[in-house]
């Protein structure tokens, strides 16, 4: 009798179960003027109808906006610039379809959700500083024209204009999920997101959808749960109607004028009680308070709260003191399991609870039973057809070793038992029974083994034998250089005349010192002898030198030889007569140059996943070296534009890479070779997608500054100008390499 009574308390208190709801976000500190929400009152009317009236601070101008979910069912609005003040995130209600009233501040505004058993009908009216929200009676299901006039009702003033659907778009998420983007014309379009059988039906209430709009997006290539989404015109309403595949779960949030809908893909795990992308416990939150009930009833209790199949086992025994509030049902029947020694099995709807040390029991008996059967077990033969693998490496990984690298081999044959080290046995896919043959002309494996073991294989190959993605890797290297030289020099010295019978000689424009060529000195005083001036371009013959001064090489002898290399101008003058052949000439010579230039090398190279790759351009400079022996060789070496690259893709479509970038010239030549000038950059980074990255820069600058003189009459004021060279440069070199990495995939387009 007492048992019974126990039992019966028990009843009743599962009878106040209260449910609840999460936190919707974190509240922020809102201005002391902010409206305030200050109490949440319910009443039950005739006819199972409800008022649910929320007391404000500050009287409404408009009815919030508003949007219903039928799974599970659902009115959320949203109270813009209001601070929650109830003191309470959840209100139990348990009045005919009314579960629950959940207020949750969040930014700058409060957001209210009514948890309802089934959808109702519903209207929103403002009176003053109460907002009443109306609910149908009990069991009256919303039919979708009904939903779209009510949200009509609601989400505008009656005399609004019609709303209208600007843009649909379709993104693929970073974690696959299909992404549908509405932009509407205002916020306050009444939007209603329901499931219809296997698909997902947005309603826009008293919304314009143009023409352009109206029609079907494959987004089958995207790689999403989503295969079609459809935009048409239904009734005096536009709606979306989502045609996903496999296993999903949805969720949608209005900001501003936008509506995102989003589909992601559902991952089922077999021991995970409440399926989901959810972390941790997501059960429908319920209160339990018992004290020494049998731990089988309480188990019972939750099953009948959650409508789960939950199979006890006989060696369940015991009873369990408990008293929780407002936490996860998933949570509840962990912390059950947890304080009794319990473990659970999930397969399917059915959820089977025992005793850990029976399920491990069971489980060791089945894997002992089924090593047993293996060794029974009648062997197959099977043939399969490599596309992308190479059969020799697929053979090894079959037998637990690594890639083979060796080539020749066009056949061979591995058994089973003892062959191979200790660790190739231990991680050999084959069962020790099993051989593998394969044929490297044909590209082909001959496996031998178990049923089983076959279908593994074959799952294998479908998961490995898959075309390697491949990676375009840009490369961007841009040489910025900005070049400024300047020089003055001068040349002066006293020479003879070279032409007879002339008392003065004058020469502007550089003529001071040009070369002698085919010099031919005369043999006898008074004589005669040839010369040619090379800016003449002839030959004077026959000429009485008269004693001119040229030196052995044919140059004329000067007091200071100090010019301009490469002079861009000068100036020479017969500045003196001092007798009837002599003269004091002068050259002056200057240089002054200012360049600015930009190099943009632009090597680009792909590659397979995981495989290096090097591109390079530029020459061999050949040079001699003596050998051994003492005789010459001609040696080459390398000035090259070179990028070597080994790109990894990561599972979230980012690359990582090991970086040598290399870009050499030609140097000065000296005695024992060439000297090349080298610019080089080795390095690992991280880079998304498409993204680019700056590996480096590096930055040269040069500045010289030189003086030649002669001494003592260059230190001369003014005059010393004459006796010696002055030079100046400045150079700045800057040197950036851009890398950028696309993961080349097939393309993906909107039809």
């Amino acid at each position: 009798m007492m048992k019974k009574l126990t039992y019966l308390v028990a009843r009743v208190a599962f009878l106040s179960v209260v449910l609840a709801a999460p936190a919707w976000g974190i509240a922020a500190e809102l201005p002391a003027s902010a409206n305030r929400l200050q109490a949440v009152d319910v009443t039950a009317l005739p006819g199972g109808r409800l008022n649910v009236q929320l007391q404000l601070s500050q009287p409404l101008t408009t009815a919030p906006l508003s949007f219903t979910l039928s799974n599970p069912p659902r009115i959320v609005f949203d109270l813009p610039n209001t601070m929650n003040a109830t003191g309470k995130n959840v209100l139990p209600v348990s009045q005919g379809v009314l579960k629950s009233v959940q207020v949750a501040q969040a930014s700058d505004r409060s957001r209210v959700v009514l948890n309802l058993s089934k959808p109702v009908q519903h209207q929103l009216q403002v009176q003053d500083q109460v907002l009443l929200v109306a609910l149908a009676q009990e069991g009256a299901d919303v039919p979708v024209a009904a939903a779209a006039t009510a949200a009509k009702r609601f989400a505008e003033p009656e005399a609004a204009a019609a709303h209208k659907i600007q843009k649909i778009d379709f993104v693929r998420g970073k974690n696959g999920e299909g992404r549908i983007l509405v932009d509407l014309s205002d916020s306050r379009v009444g939007v209603n997101v329901r499931n219809a059988g296997k698909t997902v039906v947005v309603d826009f209430a008293d919304t314009e959808l143009p023409e352009e709009f109206q029609r079907r997006l494959n987004v089958v290539n995207f790689n999403t749960p989503v295969l079609y989404v459809d935009a048409l015109r239904h009734h005096h309403q536009a709606q979306i109607v989502i045609e996903p595949q496999g296993d999903w779960e949805q969720s949608a949030y209005q900001t501003d004028r936008r509506l995102v809908v989003d589909i992601r893909p559902l991952v089922k795990d077999p021991n995970k009680l409440i399926q989901g992308s959810k972390q941790g416990y997501a059960g429908e939150k319920l209160s339990l308070n018992f004290q020494r009930v049998d731990v089988r009833d309480v188990l019972k209790v939750i099953a009948d709260f959650t409508g789960k199949n939950i199979v006890v086992s006989d060696s369940v025994s015991g009873t369990v003191t408990i008293g929780l509030k407002d936490v996860p049902w998933d949570q509840a029947l962990d912390v059950i399991m947890k304080s009794k020694g319990l473990d659970m099995r999930v397969n399917g709807s059915v959820i089977s609870i025992a005793p850990a040390e029976e399920f491990a029991a069971k489980e060791k008996a089945q894997l002992t039973a089924e090593a047993e059967r293996e060794t029974l077990e009648t062997l197959r033969t099977e043939v399969f057809s490599l596309k992308y693998q190479k059969a020799m490496d697929f053979r090894n990984m079959l037998l637990g070793g690594g890639t083979s690298t060796a080539g020749g081999a066009t056949s061979g044959t591995s058994m089973g038992g003892s062959t191979g080290s200790a660790a190739g046995r231990m991680n050999r896919i084959l069962s020790p029974r099993g051989s593998v043959t394969f044929d490297a002309r044909t590209n082909t494996i001959f496996v031998q083994d178990t049923p089983k073991k076959l279908e593994e294989i074959q799952a294998i190959i479908n998961k490995v034998d898959v075309p390697v993605k491949q990676v375009m890797i840009e490369s961007r290297m841009v040489i910025a250089s900005n070049t400024f030289s300047k020089a003055l020099g001068a040349r002066f010295g006293i020479s003879q005349t070279g032409t007879p019978g002339s008392n003065s000689n004058l020469s502007i424009g550089g003529t001071l010192g040009n070369k002698a060529t085919a010099f031919t000195a005369p043999t006898t005083a008074g004589g005669t002898g040839t010369f040619t001036l090379g800016n003449q371009g002839g030959t004077i013959q026959s000429a009485t030198l008269n004693n001119y001064t040229i030196s052995s090489n044919g140059q004329p002898d000067l007091m200071s030889n100090l010019p301009v290399t490469n002079a861009y101008g000068g100036i020479a003058l017969s500045l003196l007569k001092l007798s009837a052949n002599l003269l004091l000439n002068l050259e002056l010579s200057a240089l002054e140059a200012d360049s600015r230039g930009k190099v943009i090398s632009s090597p680009r190279v792909t590659t397979a996943n995981q495989q290096k790759a090097r591109i390079a351009q530029g020459v061999e400079i050949p040079y001699q070296s003596a050998t051994s022996s003492g005789a010459t060789a001609v040696s080459f070496k390398k000035a090259e534009l070179s990028l070597e690259v080994t790109p990894q893709i990561t599972p979230d479509q980012r690359i990582i890479m090991d970086l040598d970038v290399r870009k050499d010239s030609r140097g000065e030549t000296l005695p024992g070779g060439v000297a090349i000038n080298t610019q080089n950059v080795q390095t690992q980074v991280l880079v998304g997608n498409g993204e680019t990255v700056v590996l480096g820069g590096i930055y040269e600058q040069v500045s010289r500054k030189g003086t030649d003189k002669v001494p003592f009459f260059g230190d001369l004021p003014v005059v010393g100008y004459a006796f010696k060279r002055n030079t100046k440069q400045e150079d700045k070199t800057e040197l950036l390499i851009f890398i950028t990495p696309k993961v080349m995939d097939e393309t993906i387009a909107l039809n």
